[in-house]
């Protein structure tokens, strides 16, 4: 998720629900040690329910990185070691560290030598290239949870395979194993386990918080982000009449991109509207992002512009007058308020 989950996409989500745990894209470590007075820039305002992912192998600057989060006020540290990108294994991160789970214990236990107090989580594939038994799972997660006081594990439930197939074909050709983590979470029953992959309906969501602690949706938030008024009307309890229309998100976005520019937050136009792609389905969304394209360039238009022809183009296109909303996944029962955890982003 990587420049798709930054700090706009995240509001955008927490306009749409704030019943989320949301995660940032995962940063470099070096990028915040280097540049320790920019992380606003990197992951926008901290608030309870964002998480921030952090990538790296070296202990010091892990820990570097991670104090100067808490010290910002983010409430919340992740460890990603689940991302299988060319540019994580060239700095022997990521997935990687699944194969040196003794590096990953150094890295948590030297985060919380310098003082770094916030909860600190572990996000994980099921296996990596030969390392993909349960036996290795179960004491990769044994060794973390028992050496270093993590608590919490957000497994991704397939394995990776990180020569061969590219970042895209890791999270569709290997197959989805969602047994290998309710496994986990029976054997680990004092421990959160999160799963993560592949879960687009409500129903489905609802049969895994049956059996695990919580659900991490990441692609369909990203290709639909109103899936969470869907979820939040079947999982949250939260009355229709309580949920946003898109309109009404597209009004709040528009909000706040003002307050960033007035603020002079240094983005580029394109990624500052991004997050509103997607909103938008069928015939008429094709045609919402035809013409938001071509809102945005060329590049140098001023961003005040951009949000007064955005609204003016919203007017025209008359989205309210057809009755449009959170989009339906043909899952309308409500199970009121569910005890378990629903994040988004992977």
């Amino acid at each position: 998720m990587v420049d798709v989950t930054t700090a706009h996409f995240l509001h955008l989500c927490r306009i749409i629900s704030p019943n989320f745990t949301l995660y940032t894209e995962m940063i470099h470590c070096n990028a915040l040690v280097y540049n320790p007075k920019d992380l606003y820039n990197f992951f926008g305002e901290p608030w309870e329910g964002k998480v921030v992912q952090l990538g790296g192998s070296d202990p010091k600057a892990m820990a570097k990185a991670a104090k100067l989060v808490q010290d910002d006020g983010y409430k919340e540290v992740n460890l990603n070691v689940g991302c299988p990108s060319p540019r994580v294994q060239k700095g022997a991160f990521g997935a990687v560290l699944m194969k040196t789970p003794n590096t990953v214990v150094e890295i948590i236990q030297e985060m919380r030598s310098v003082g770094v107090t916030i909860p600190i989580t572990v996000k994980c594939r099921i296996g990596v290239d030969e390392f993909d038994s349960y036996e290795y799972l179960y004491d990769f997660i044994k060794l973390i949870s028992t050496t270093t006081g993590v608590d919490h594990f957000i497994v991704h439930a397939r394995k990776c395979w990180l020569k061969g197939l590219s970042p895209k074909q890791n999270r569709s050709v290997p197959p989805l194993k969602y047994e290998v983590v309710y496994q986990l979470a029976k054997d680990f029953p004092n421990l959160t386990i999160t799963i993560n992959g592949g879960f687009n309906t409500t129903a489905h969501i609802r049969e895994q918080l049956s059996l695990v602690d919580g659900v991490m949706i990441g692609r369909e938030v990203m290709d639909r982000p109103m899936f969470l008024a869907t979820v939040d009307a079947s999982h949250h309890n939260v009355l229709p009449e309580n949920i946003k229309t898109t309109e009404e998100v597209v009004d709040e976005y528009l909000d706040y991109v003002m307050t960033e520019y007035e603020r002079g937050t240094p983005h580029s136009n394109s990624i500052v509207m991004a997050p509103l792609k997607m909103l938008y389905g069928g015939r008429r969304g094709k045609e919402y992002r035809r013409r938001l394209a071509a809102l945005i360039m060329p590049r140098t238009k001023p961003l005040p512009e951009i949000v007064r022809d955005m609204q003016q183009m919203m007017q025209e296109m008359d989205f309210a007058g057809s009755g449009s909303g959170a989009e339906s996944d043909n899952d309308n029962d409500n199970d009121g308020n569910v005890p378990a955890q629903l994040s988004a982003c992977a």
